[in-house]
């Protein structure tokens, strides 16, 4: 993510980029808001889609000259809104409804604002983590999560 961020906020177009970062991989049940109904296009119904539900709520991150430093939205927005974001600037039809009813990201954006300012950040080299070994069956192996577990309150 930062070598991605370094190489468009110190490229020539930096002045009129807008750089999203969205996650896809949500991690689990852990948020409080249900998700929320979005409309249905023909061919998700057709793909088994019948609540039309977005999903829970993730992180974006969008970097930009227009961007409001330190900012949350509070409306809401989903991957559509990238979407109806381009379609809006460039003057293009909706691929679906999803994204003709979707919020338009670029609402985020301060336009009578430009702040070309771009921090850097100390990342730490990765690579992160490691390859997964082979699971363990052995009760041995387990028993220190199993300990942990019951000293947190966890239910085992």
């Amino acid at each position: 993510m930062d070598s991605i961020y370094r190489a468009v906020t110190t490229s020539p177009n930096w002045p009129s980029t807008v750089l999203v970062f969205n996650y896809d991989e949500w991690g689990g049940f852990y948020d409080h808001v249900p998700p929320q109904a979005a409309p249905i296009p023909p061919a998700d119904q057709l793909a088994g889609n019948q609540d039309g539900l977005r999903g829970f709520r993730l992180p974006c991150v969008v970097v930009s000259p227009w961007a409001r430093r330190g900012y949350v939205a509070k409306d809401v927005y989903d991957h559509t809104s990238v979407l109806r974001m381009i379609e809006a600037r460039w003057s293009l039809p909706p691929l679906t409804v999803r994204d003709q009813t979707a919020n338009n990201l670029a609402d985020v954006l301060d336009f009578t604002t430009t702040n070309l300012d771009a921090p850097r950040y100390d990342v730490p080299a990765g690579p992160f983590g490691a390859p997964c070994g082979t699971p363990s069956t052995s009760a041995e192996d387990w028993s220190g999560l199993l300990s942990l577990a019951q000293s947190t309150g966890w239910p085992v």
